[in-house]
C-alpha cells in the first residue's frame, strides 16, 4: 500500500469512528449497526473489517473518542470561566445540565447500559471506565477551596457528592424531561456547585 493509500485508509478510519461516536451518543450502541455507521459515510459494509475485526472494536473506539471529546468540551468550559472570573466548578455544572443536545451526549450517560448489561465487551467496559475516571479526576481537580489553593480531603468529598448528583441529574432529565420536579433537581445542584468551598 502506498503512502498516499495508507493516508487515505486512515482518515477513512478516523470517519467511521468519529460517525459511530455521534450515532452511539445518539441511539445507543444497541440501535446501531455497522451497516448505518458505513452507509453514512458512503461505504460499504465489507470495507469496515478492513480497518475493524468486530463492532465491538469500533465501539471501544468511539467510546474512547466520546471520553474524549467531552475532556475537551469541559477544558473550554473551564477557559470561558476563567476568562468571566468564575468558578470552574460552577461553570461546568452549569454547562453539563444545560446541554440537552442528543449528538452530544455525555458518554458517562450515553454508554452506561450497555456496559451494566454486558451487550458490550471487556475492551468497550475498559474504555468506559478509563473515560469515566478521567473526568472524574478533572472534575475533583477543579474543586478549590475559596483562595484557589488545591482541594483538601473535605473538597474531594464534595466533589464525589456534586460529580454524582451532577450526572445523575442528567440521566433523569433526559430521561423524564423537563418535569417541574426534574427542574429543581438541577436547581439544586446548580447551587451546590457555586456554593464556596473552604476559606
Amino acid at each position: 500500500m502506498g503512502r498516499s493509500s495508507q493516508v487515505k485508509a486512515q482518515e477513512n478510519r478516523a470517519k467511521i469512528v468519529e460517525t459511530a461516536c455521534r450515532l452511539f451518543r445518539e441511539s445507543g450502541v444497541e440501535n446501531v449497526s455497522v451497516a448505518q455507521v458505513m452507509a453514512a459515510n458512503a461505504m460499504t459494509v465489507g470495507g469496515f473489517y478492513k480497518h475493524f475485526d468486530s463492532k465491538d472494536a469500533l465501539v471501544a473506539e468511539a467510546f474512547a473518542l466520546a471520553f474524549d471529546q467531552s475532556q475537551q468540551a469541559w477544558e473550554q468550559v473551564y477557559q470561558r470561566a476563567d476568562a468571566a472570573a468564575e468558578s470552574r466548578c460552577a461553570a461546568l455544572v452549569r454547562q453539563y445540565l444545560r446541554n440537552r443536545a442528543t449528538s452530544n451526549r455525555c458518554p458517562l450517560v450515553a454508554f452506561a447500559a450497555p456496559v451494566v448489561t454486558g451487550e458490550v465487551n471487556e475492551a468497550c467496559a475498559e474504555a468506559y471506565v478509563s473515560g469515566t475516571e478521567k473526568l472524574f479526576e478533572t472534575f475533583v481537580s477543579e474543586m478549590t477551596g475559596a483562595d484557589g489553593s488545591p482541594p483538601d480531603a473535605e473538597d474531594e468529598d464534595k466533589a464525589r457528592v456534586l460529580f454524582a448528583a451532577m450526572v445523575g441529574a442528567r440521566l433523569l432529565a433526559q430521561a423524564v424531561g423537563d418535569a417541574p420536579w426534574v427542574k429543581q433537581m438541577e436547581a439544586a445542584v446548580n447551587k451546590a456547585a457555586s456554593r464556596p468551598h473552604r476559606g
